[in-house]
C-alpha cells in the first residue's frame, strides 16, 4: 500500500493561496516551498520561490499571508510584458490607487485566479 500524502497544511484551503501559488509560476518561478516555524509563539510561515537559481522569501503568521507578502514583495515594482505599465499585487476585490497607471494583479473570483488589469485590454 503507498504512503499516505501528508495533510495540507491549515489555512491553505483559501482558493487565493492556490491561485497565488500559481500566479508565482506564471512569473517564472520554477519552485515553490511554505513551510512553518514553531520554535517561539506566535508561529511563523515562510513562503519561498525560485527563479533561475534565485530564492525569494516572505514570512507572516499564516501560509496565505506568507504567500501574499511574497507575491508582493517579487510583483510590486515590476514590468507588466503586456501593457508595459508598472505591476502590483492586491489579493482582494478593493478598488486601487492608482489604476490606469498600474497594472494590478488582483483576485477574481469568478475565475478563481489572479488576473492582470490588462487582461482585457491586450492578448
Amino acid at each position: 500500500m503507498p504512503p499516505k500524502a501528508p495533510a495540507p497544511p491549515k489555512g491553505t484551503d483559501d482558493p487565493r493561496f492556490a491561485a497565488a501559488v500559481t500566479l508565482l509560476g506564471r512569473t517564472g518561478a520554477d519552485q515553490f516551498v511554505i513551510r512553518y516555524c514553531d520554535e517561539d509563539t506566535p508561529v511563523v510561515w515562510i513562503a519561498q520561490a525560485k527563479w533561475r537559481g534565485h530564492w525569494q522569501v516572505a514570512a507572516a503568521l499564516g501560509p496565505v499571508g506568507a504567500v501574499f507578502a511574497l507575491c508582493d514583495s517579487v510583483i510590486d515594482g515590476g514590468t507588466c510584458t503586456h501593457c508595459q505599465r508598472p505591476t502590483g499585487f492586491s489579493p482582494d476585490l478593493d478598488a486601487l490607487p492608482l489604476a490606469p497607471l498600474v497594472c494590478w494583479y488582483q483576485w477574481d473570483p469568478e475565475l478563481r485566479t489572479f488576473r492582470r488589469g490588462c487582461a482585457g485590454d491586450k492578448p
